[in-house]
């Protein structure tokens, strides 16, 4: 936040001359943030828009191409996690809801659900899709679709919570990692709430109310008794302040990165109830705000892997085998479908150690080469673009001179160097 700008004023909307100017590098870091990467026709597409409109633009739902039907339909079919993992790849890369997609990774590390435990993979891409369908839009009817979805059931335990045997790893990662945050909420919160949620079952792949296995006994939660279900707790969680502020710092952390003071996290609740609840708004607003476009929140994120490997090729208007691209990220770190944890993946420098930082030099390496599995870069393109063509699509920015008259030194113009060296900088693994 700006030391001159209140928390409040941060977060009011950026204006175009008076903030800063409203130029490529600009619309690029929308590009980046809101969606993969900063190919040329989305940039100059943001650049027309504004500010203001390019976000609802971009997080609009859209309709699925017949290839992506197509794709989603195939795989599918063939029902195994890698297929599903392929799947997702290949909306992001050549789908045409790139933001929605952005988004919907949001959700998939925020209810962190792994197919190491669900082992099936339907299912896995049935949550996915609801974080597509429903991701945009309120927050209460997505936590509440994800509370019976069968996936997330399965992932924490849902067939054991029964009455007389509570099972309370729903009702803990409800109140810890979905909605409120450690510290608002008592242990003997979680036991009532785990007690509230007996009988939430799955049967034959759906979601089953139980009523058998159901504790219909009294329970206290958050102060308050009663003959509590569990759609009473979601409702409770749902509507208490520090809901809003945890969901919207949570947002602003993965869209903007800058550091949150008390100040802006209660600027922030009052940004999410502004917004009715609805999460493609409360975006809006975020990404079109004075503190998005300041320039110590520009290429401040560590990319993550889907970033680097999918914004890489989607700036380069790249085509590559989407079923290698999951390979790739789970070598940098991230196998989509497989969170580490409840928590989701650990990010920031976290995403860098040898390992995964020789994995992305790796993945750089194919952009140049010349094999049927590799990335298939349109040189052609490139060619007509030049030198400065190059350096300006994927540094639209500006790169510091120094380093431009290094690169162009060893690479002697060679395109295909040229753009791996780029590719490698320290500067490109952020966005």
């Amino acid at each position: 936040m700006g030391a001159d700008l209140t928390a409040q004023e941060s977060l009011e909307p950026f204006r175009p001359g008076k903030d800063g100017p409203w130029n490529v590098a600009a619309a690029a870091h929308l590009a980046r943030r809101l969606t993969f990467g900063s190919p040329r026709k989305l940039v100059q597409k943001i650049l027309e828009l504004g500010p203001r409109a390019a976000p609802t633009a971009l997080l609009a739902d859209r309709d699925e191409t017949p290839e992506m039907l197509a794709v989603a339909d195939s795989q599918r079919r063939i029902g195994s996690t890698e297929s599903v993992q392929t799947w997702w790849a290949h909306r992001m890369l050549r789908g045409n809801s790139p933001a929605r997609d952005k988004l919907a990774l949001f959700w998939h590390d925020h209810f962190a659900t792994s197919d190491t435990k669900v082992r099936d993979a339907r299912l896995m891409m049935d949550q996915v899709r609801i974080f597509l369908r429903l991701g945009p839009g309120s927050f209460h009817a997505l936590l509440k679709a994800m509370a019976k979805d069968p996936a997330m059931l399965i992932w924490l335990d849902g067939n054991s919570n029964r009455r007389g045997e509570p099972n309370e790893n729903f009702a803990r990662e409800l109140m810890e990692l979905f909605s409120l945050g450690v510290g608002n909420y008592t242990e003997e919160d979680i036991k009532e709430a785990a007690r509230a949620f007996t009988g939430w079952h799955v049967k034959n792949r759906r979601f089953w109310f139980n009523q058998r296995a159901h504790d219909t006994g009294s329970k206290t939660i958050f102060g308050i008794s009663g003959n509590f279900d569990g759609n009473d707790v979601l409702r409770a969680c749902l509507e208490k302040r520090v809901c809003a502020e945890f969901i919207a710092e949570k947002l602003f952390n993965y869209y903007l990165g800058t550091p949150v003071s008390e100040e802006l996290r209660k600027a922030l609740g009052e940004l999410y109830l502004a917004s009715a609840h609805n999460i493609g708004s409360l975006v809006e607003k975020l990404v079109s705000s004075r503190e998005f476009y300041a320039a110590h929140a520009r290429r401040s994120i560590l990319s993550s892997p889907v970033d680097f490997t999918i914004g890489t090729l989607r700036t380069l208007d790249a085509a590559a085998g989407a079923e290698r691209l999951p390979v790739e990220m789970s070598r940098m770190g991230m196998d989509i479908l497989r969170p580490p944890s409840v928590k989701g993946w650990q990010k920031g420098k976290a995403w860098l150690n040898s390992n995964t930082l020789l994995s992305r030099y790796r993945f750089a390496n194919t952009l140049a080469g010349s094999t049927e599995n590799d990335p298939r870069i349109p040189w052609d393109k490139l060619e007509k673009e030049g030198v400065e063509g190059i350096f300006s699509l994927l540094f639209p920015e500006g790169l510091d001179e120094k380093i431009r008259e290094t690169i162009v030194g060893e690479t002697g113009n060679d395109l295909k160097l040229m753009v791996t060296a780029l590719v490698e900088l320290p500067e490109h693994q952020y966005i």
